[in-house]
């Protein structure tokens, strides 16, 4: 484990998205217990891990809003499911950051938005983010949570076109044949 001073610790960005969504304040009861990563989809696909992130947030380390890993989480809520402590909203503050990173003008890269539009084409087509989901379908609440993220980063604009041009290409197959 990490030994931090009080002087390695910023404790402006937590405040700002504390300020922003109050919910939020509930990340620094966090004991580093590893449950969030260990039961977590992203985490067994990706380099998400929860738990570095929130310690890069109370360390007010603003680099995390230009890190991949805020865009691999599946907002599944299996972290929040499975985390010790009550009332700490992971998904809820993954989200914020990823609000965030759009309003500082950062956003996902290429390759982290194709796996973004992905998980989001599963969940227009499907009405889940994940393959196979854990503990059932997602609740309504986190549903329309996801609808309002894709609406606000345009993913059904970039999953219409993705395949109006897929069409595009099975005509021209067609028209070859």
């Amino acid at each position: 484990m990490d030994d931090y001073t009080d002087l390695d610790w910023n404790w402006e960005f937590y405040e700002e998205l504390v300020d922003d969504v109050d919910e939020n304040k509930n990340i620094i009861q966090c004991i580093s217990c590893g449950k969030c990563v260990g039961d977590c989809p992203a985490a067994k696909v990706s380099n998400f891990n929860s738990r570095k992130i929130i310690k890069k947030v109370l360390r007010g380390d603003k680099s995390v809003l230009k890190d991949s890993d805020i865009w691999y989480c599946y907002l599944c809520e299996r972290c929040k499911r499975v985390c010790p402590k009550e009332n700490i909203n992971i998904p809820l503050l993954i989200i914020n950051l990823r609000n965030e990173s759009f309003k500082k003008g950062y956003g996902p890269k290429y390759n982290d938005l194709r796996k973004y539009v992905e998980m989001s084409e599963r969940f227009l087509t499907q009405g889940t983010v994940v393959e196979d989901p854990l503990g059932g379908k997602l609740s309504q609440e986190r549903v329309d949570e996801i609808y309002e993220i894709c609406n606000f980063a345009r993913i059904k604009y970039v999953f219409k076109a993705s395949k109006s041009d897929q069409s595009k290409k099975n005509k021209k197959k067609r028209n070859r044949n």
